[in-house]
């Protein structure tokens, strides 16, 4: 059943009886889609492994250390869940946590969004991450050349985690466009032990914050009123459904 259309401007007004889906009836659990990719993987680790050595395989797996590109689904999913810790006790907030993201074209995709939050001041997709070490943007041109920004982190250049929030915050975008939704939509990376400058950064409008610094964002005032935000939470939590898969 497709979700319901939403006006330009939602109007205020009680939650209708019809309403093909409620919010409570859709939640999905922080990092529940990273988590379920790190056991997938370390199933298949600990299969090969015993596969490979009958006699001594519970012995290697024991001894040995899991791969990075295993380990680090396990941390993604521990930091999605420290960031839904710090969002659902925010007042005025609805969240919708790790969703399956949505094509303008209907098709279901295989990535996630970790978080979409419905603000007063409007929607919120917000990606979490947990690089370690200290962050940076560095900055050049000026006067007689483009200016450019780019994201490091622990000396590396990550400016490509910007794409990917980009292309979760057009999704959003398009599915609140096909039903004439005014309402903004931005995009935020939040960082979890991550060390962030102590004044705060942005990158070409990105705000790049830590869990309080995200609660700050979030809590700003802004025109949507208690239906309309449920409105959109309803939508958006059927138009993006929760990775439970």
């Amino acid at each position: 059943m497709e979700p319901p259309a939403l006006p330009a401007h939602p109007v205020p007004g009680p939650v209708r009886d019809d309403a093909p889906a409620q919010v409570a009836s859709t939640v999905s659990a922080a990092g529940t889609s990273a988590q379920r990719e790190y056991e997938r993987r370390s199933q298949r680790r600990e299969q090969q492994v015993r596969s490979r050595h009958p006699l001594l395989g519970g012995l290697i797996l024991a001894l040995g250390e899991e791969p990075a590109t295993t380990r680090v689904w396990a941390q993604g999913a521990r930091g999605e869940r420290a960031v839904a810790a710090k969002l659902d006790g925010l007042d005025d907030v609805t969240v919708l946590h790790d969703r399956v993201r949505r094509h303008p074209d209907g098709r279901l995709s295989r990535a996630n969004i970790d978080h979409i939050a419905i603000t007063p001041s409007g929607v919120w997709v917000i990606d979490a991450k947990t690089h370690q070490g200290e962050l940076e943007v560095r900055r050049s041109g000026g006067f007689l050349t483009a200016r450019q920004e780019r994201l490091y982190i622990r000396g590396r250049d990550q400016t490509k985690l910007l794409d990917g929030l980009a292309g979760q915050v057009a999704d959003v975008t398009a599915a609140l466009h096909a039903v004439d939704a005014a309402v903004p939509v931005r995009g935020a990376l939040c960082f979890v032990g991550t060390e962030l400058p102590w004044f705060g950064e942005s990158i070409n409008g990105v705000p790049l914050v830590g869990r309080r610094g995200l609660a700050r964002l979030l809590k700003r005032n802004g025109d949507l009123g208690p239906d309309d935000r449920q409105l959109l939470a309803e939508f958006l939590a059927t138009r993006f459904p929760p990775a439970t898969g």
